[in-house]
C-alpha cells in the first residue's frame, strides 16, 4: 500500500473518531440541556427565578447535639449572600459579596469580622447563585457534565458533576420524574481531612410561583448525626442594600 493511500486511510479514521467523539459530546449535552430545563421548570420556571433580584428565607437550623437556631439567609444578585443565625445571646454571621467573603463567629470567641480563608470561600462561594448552580451554568463558568444515573431515597436520579469556575466541584441528583433536586453532594475539609457532605432536600413548596424546598437534612462522612435545616418563611425581593454584604470597615477585607 502506497504513502499516498496509506495517509488517506489515516486521515479516513481520524474523521471517523471525530465524529464520534463529537456525537457522544453533543449527546451528552443535549440530555444535560433536557434535565437544566426541566430542573428550571420544576422548580418554578427561568421568567419567575430571573424576576427575583433579592431573596430572604428565615427558619432554624440544627447545630447538633439537640440545639437549635434561628437563622437569617439573604441573597442578592449578583453572587451576594449572608447567613446569620443567633447562638449563645450573639449573632454569627457568614457572607460573601463575589469574590469576597468574611465571617463573625463571637461564640468560638472571635468578636471582630474578618476574611474568610480561601478554602471557606471554595466552600460557601458555590453557593450564592439566588437560582441554584444549574442556572445560566455556562455564562456562570460553571462546567456540568453527566455522572450516571442512582437511586436516591427510593427515587431514580441522574447525577450532574458541577465544577465551578473556583474549581471546586459538585454533584447534583435531579429526580428522573419530577426533575426536582433530591440530593446535593459537596466535599468540605473538616479537622484537616476532606470529608464528603450529603444534603438532601425534602418538602418542596410554592412561594410566589418559586418552588424551594422547606427541609434540608445534611449528612457528613463518618459522622452517625444528621443536621437539618428547615424554612419557615421566603420573602422574595426584599430591599437589601449592598452594605448588608460588605465586611465592616473595622477589618480588612477580601478572602485569603
Amino acid at each position: 500500500m502506497s504513502k499516498k493511500v496509506l495517509a488517506g486511510v489515516f486521515a479516513i479514521v481520524i474523521v471517523a473518531v471525530f465524529l464520534i467523539y463529537n456525537s457522544d459530546a453533543m449527546k451528552e449535552r443535549r440530555i444535560i440541556n433536557a434535565l437544566v430545563a426541566q430542573n428550571i421548570e420544576a422548580r418554578g420556571g427561568a421568567d419567575a427565578w430571573e424576576a427575583v433580584a433579592t431573596l430572604r428565607i428565615t427558619g432554624q437550623m440544627d447545630l447538633g447535639q439537640g440545639m437549635h437556631v434561628p437563622y437569617v439567609m439573604d441573597q442578592k444578585r449578583p453572587d451576594k449572600m449572608c447567613i446569620e443565625f443567633e447562638f449563645d445571646d450573639h449573632t454569627a454571621v457568614q457572607c460573601v459579596a463575589g469574590a469576597t467573603g468574611w465571617k463573625l463567629l463571637p461564640y468560638l470567641g472571635r468578636n471582630q469580622p474578618e476574611a474568610m480563608t480561601e478554602q471557606e470561600y471554595r466552600e460557601m462561594g458555590g453557593s450564592v447563585a439566588i437560582d441554584g448552580l444549574l442556572f445560566n451554568s455556562a455564562e456562570r463558568g460553571n462546567r456540568v457534565k453527566l455522572a450516571g444515573k442512582e437511586v436516591v431515597a427510593g427515587r431514580p436520579a441522574v447525577k450532574l458533576e458541577v465544577t465551578l469556575a473556583s474549581g471546586a466541584v459538585r454533584w447534583i441528583y435531579i429526580d428522573e420524574e419530577s426533575g426536582l433536586d433530591i440530593k446535593l453532594d459537596t466535599m468540605r475539609i473538616l479537622s484537616g481531612k476532606p470529608r464528603r457532605v450529603e444534603t438532601f432536600y425534602y418538602d418542596w413548596q410554592e412561594t410566589n410561583g418559586l418552588l424551594i424546598p422547606r427541609r434540608q437534612e445534611s449528612q457528613t462522612e463518618g459522622r452517625e448525626e444528621s443536621n437539618f435545616l428547615t424554612v419557615d418563611s421566603v420573602i422574595t425581593n426584599p430591599p437589601l442594600d449592598d452594605s448588608r454584604f460588605a465586611m465592616p470597615a473595622t477589618a480588612g477585607g477580601g478572602s485569603s
